[in-house]
C-alpha cells in the first residue's frame, strides 16, 4: 500500500474539526438534490460572505454547495470539510472583489518515515496529484456554475498530518497546501484542454509548516486515480447514497 495513504481507522459517522488555516475570505452557489448528511456547518451560510458578489453566489448556489458536502461526507471518508470551509471566498493576494469557490480539506492518513523523506514539495506534489483535480471537477457540477460570469476561480486547501515532533504544547504538526486556480485555468482542464500533469504548473500554490507559512511552492503534477479508486475497509454506505 502506498505509504501516504490514509490510515483505515474511519467508522461511518466519522467527522471532526479542522484547524483553521487563514488564507481567504468568503462566498459560493446552484440549485439540485441534495444528499442528506449529518448536520453540516461546512458551508459558510450566504450572509457571512463579505460583499453583495459573494453573498448572491453562495445564495444561488446553496443546495448544490450542500449537496457537495455531502457527497464529501458519504464518499470520501477519510476526508473532512472544514468548519465554513465550503463558500466563495476571496484570495487575500488578489485585488478586487474575486470570488474563488473554495473547499478546505483535512486529509485523515498517518504519517510514515517513507513519505516524510520527500521534501515538502515532493509531499504537496502528491497531495496535489491526489486530490486538486478530482475536487475541482465535484466543485464544478454545479448547474450553469462555469458561465457563471461572477465565479472567478476555485480555491482548494489540503491539510494532513506531518510526522513530527509535536509542538511544546502538545498540538500535533500539519502540513497545508492552498491551491487557487483561476477560472480560464479550470475551464482548460475540465475541458481536456489542459493535461493534468500541465496542472500545478499554471496554478498558485502557497504551503504551511504548522503554523509558519513557507510561501509560493512550485510542484509537478500528474494523473492520479486515488480518489476514484481508494477504498476504506470495512466502510458501507449509508442506506439510499451511491457515489459514481
Amino acid at each position: 500500500m502506498d505509504i501516504s495513504r490514509p490510515a483505515h481507522r474511519i467508522a461511518q459517522t466519522f467527522r471532526r474539526g479542522l484547524a483553521a488555516v487563514v488564507l481567504v475570505t468568503l462566498a459560493m452557489a446552484a440549485p439540485g438534490p441534495t444528499l442528506a448528511a449529518p448536520a453540516d456547518d461546512s458551508v459558510l451560510p450566504p450572509e457571512q460572505h463579505t460583499s453583495e458578489k459573494g453573498k448572491r453566489l453562495a445564495a444561488r448556489y446553496a443546495p448544490a454547495l450542500h449537496d457537495l458536502s455531502a457527497k464529501v461526507y458519504h464518499c470520501m471518508p477519510w476526508v473532512e470539510v472544514k468548519r465554513n470551509g465550503i463558500g466563495f471566498y476571496k484570495p487575500k493576494h488578489l485585488d478586487g472583489d474575486l470570488r474563488y469557490l473554495s473547499i478546505n480539506l483535512y486529509i485523515d492518513q498517518q504519517p510514515s518515515p517513507e513519505f516524510a523523506a520527500y521534501t515538502i514539495e515532493e509531499r504537496a506534489s502528491r497531495m496535489f496529484s491526489r486530490y486538486v483535480g478530482p475536487m475541482v471537477r465535484r466543485m464544478s457540477e454545479a448547474p450553469g456554475l462555469m458561465a457563471d460570469p461572477s465565479l472567478d476561480g476555485f480555491t482548494v486547501i489540503l491539510e494532513w498530518l506531518k510526522q513530527a515532533a509535536a509542538t511544546p504544547s502538545g498540538r500535533p504538526v500539519h502540513e497545508t497546501i492552498a491551491v487557487f486556480m483561476d477560472r480560464a485555468t479550470a475551464g482548460d482542464y475540465l475541458a481536456g484542454r489542459l493535461p493534468a500533469r500541465e496542472l500545478a504548473a499554471r496554478a498558485r500554490v502557497l504551503g504551511w509548516d504548522g503554523e509558519t507559512a513557507v510561501g509560493p511552492l512550485r510542484l509537478t503534477s500528474w494523473d492520479d486515480d486515488f480518489v476514484a479508486t481508494y477504498k476504506v475497509s470495512n466502510y458501507q454506505l449509508a442506506p439510499g447514497v451511491s457515489c459514481p
